[in-house]
């Protein structure tokens, strides 16, 4: 079995490079750079490929302990958690590789933080946590996938990209045909190259029996393929069993925490070119804070109208930064969404405030793309639209891309990261004053059929991978994984407009960090 499976994985591979995957003109330093940032994210896997799923990890047989819970806590200090992981039969663990996602809570004052997780690799983890406020401050812990059920999707990713289906529809006069797209297809039949010239960025379709390929008109979603799961590996994937089920304390699940006894730090204004730290910041009151810099509150429209006066804004990315367009559109009277006779959902969408000479555009990066039917003159590489904005002070870009790549090898969205810096570092060369920012990946509510497709996991290799690759460039990021996982509201890929509010505030404090500008 092993040795047809990696002869699954040897085809994909050799299906990209036909498809002329690594044909574009990427440098030593970039080819490198991908090999650096995947081992990186390598994964520890189980000492065998075919655990019995008894032998996975249950989080109904698991506990957490906080460790010197007897102390006295204060504001600035930090909280560590213990975990031993142990299987459906109630014994220890004694490797690691399990995911876990934790956070500490406030209900009454919604105050939350997200934790950093340790794994030991012998089945014991450490959670590390910072206490930012005083009270009662509860842990919650969770299993989102046991290390036997991410092999599973580890080997889905390299092996099954396709998955996914799309399809685009080819039309001339009367006649119309729907053929499936790709990244990349078996060449059983006639393709269309699609392939963006300036990027290199590959796309297939299979060609019409009838029309030329000239005469596409549309790109879609077209649905799920099956996912060949192998013996007990389903059972990985039991919504109700373990996928992100919490883990109890072993005794209590909480700290008190007294004021510091020390001064606060007093926090500078936002700027951009400074790495992520985590935690990057904690909710309290419903309003994020952050760890490094001072996060003004847009409470009005009139807050937000100052801030973009003059400005060009440029929304490129997925639905979730969509959802910054929608509520900028709702929430500032002044901002009116033109019409352009094209559906919000898929965009491209605009918005104008004349009177205080506001621009601001929203455009879906380019396939793979999970969308409704959207034009294929609108299927748009953003690295291509970074190239063609002349950029300068009242120009501010903000970038997120990751939910439609989770079924691809990292390998495209490293290829795909390293197109998009490659046009910012050229862009800010042309006008260092340009404001862009990168907004990290959303958790998601996961179930057993979504995990196999859009996991947490997944999305949490990627925003690995893009923090890493835009270190070190004039970029301000806003971290909406942490801000996702530390709100008391349910995941969700799409989540409430008070995150998204919290977000535009982190966002708009880089732009215009004090009153002054």
């Amino acid at each position: 079995m092993r040795q047809k499976v990696e002869t699954r994985k040897l085809s994909w591979t050799h299906r990209l490079l036909q498809c002329g995957y690594q044909n574009h003109s990427f440098t030593p330093e970039e080819r490198s750079e991908g090999t650096f940032l995947m081992k990186m994210i390598e994964w520890p896997k189980p000492p065998s490929p075919a655990v019995p799923f008894l032998k996975s990890s249950d989080p109904s047989h698991v506990r957490f302990v906080i460790l010197n819970s007897a102390k006295t806590f204060y504001v600035g200090d930090q909280l560590q958690v213990m975990l031993q992981m142990n299987d459906f039969e109630g014994h220890p663990k004694q490797y690691g590789g399990d995911y876990l996602q934790a956070r500490i809570h406030t209900p009454a004052l919604k105050a939350g933080s997200a934790g950093t997780v340790i794994d030991n690799q012998n089945g014991s983890y450490y959670i590390n946590f910072n206490l930012s406020w005083p009270g009662k401050v509860e842990v919650s812990v969770s299993l989102v996938h046991p290390s036997e059920g991410i092999q599973v999707l580890e080997r889905l990713r390299e092996e099954r990209p396709d998955r996914v289906n799309f399809k685009s529809t080819f039309k001339y006069g009367d006649a119309s045909e729907t053929t499936v797209c790709n990244l990349c297809l078996p060449q059983t039949k006639p393709l269309c190259n699609f392939t963006d010239v300036r990027t290199g960025e590959p796309w297939f379709c299979y060609k019409p029996k009838k029309l030329p390929c000239t005469a596409r008109i549309d790109h879609a979603r077209q649905g799920y393929g099956k996912v060949p799961l192998i013996g007990e590996e389903s059972l990985f994937f039991q919504s109700e069993a373990n996928i992100k089920k919490p883990i109890l304390p072993n005794a209590i699940g909480y700290i008190m925490v007294e004021p510091s006894p020390r001064a606060a730090a007093v926090l500078r204004e936002c700027a951009r070119g400074k790495p992520l730290v985590s935690p990057s910041g904690f909710y309290y009151k419903d309003q994020w804070m952050s760890m490094t810099c001072n996060i003004r509150h847009f409470d009005t429209p009139a807050r937000i109208t100052d801030c973009l006066r003059r400005k060009k804004v440029y929304l490129f990315g997925d639905s979730t930064i969509r959802q910054w367009f929608e509520y900028l559109t709702m929430f500032v009277p002044g901002l009116k969404i033109f019409d352009l006779g094209i559906s919000l959902k898929t965009g491209p969408n605009l918005a104008v405030d004349l009177e205080n000479n506001i621009m601001m555009k929203y455009r879906a990066h380019g396939p793979p793309l999970q969308y409704t039917p959207l034009s294929s003159q609108h299927l748009h590489y953003i690295a291509n639209e970074l190239d063609e904005i002349k950029g300068g002070k009242n120009t501010v870009i903000v970038i997120t891309l990751f939910a439609h790549f989770t079924t691809f090898p990292v390998e495209v969205y490293i290829r795909r990261l390293q197109n998009i810096r490659r046009s910012i570092v050229q862009l800010l060369g042309r006008n260092p004053e340009t404001v862009v920012v990168i907004k990290t990946a959303n958790v998601r509510a996961l179930t057993q059929h979504s995990s196999l497709y859009h996991s947490d996991w997944y999305s949490y290799q990627f925003d690995s991978v893009m923090r890493k690759m835009f270190t070190g460039i004039n970029v301000a990021f806003v971290d909406a994984w942490e801000m996702t996982i530390a709100h008391y509201l349910p995941h969700d890929i799409h989540p409430k407009q008070i995150i998204i509010k919290n977000e535009v505030d982190v966002f708009l404090s880089y732009v215009c960090p004090s009153e002054k500008r």
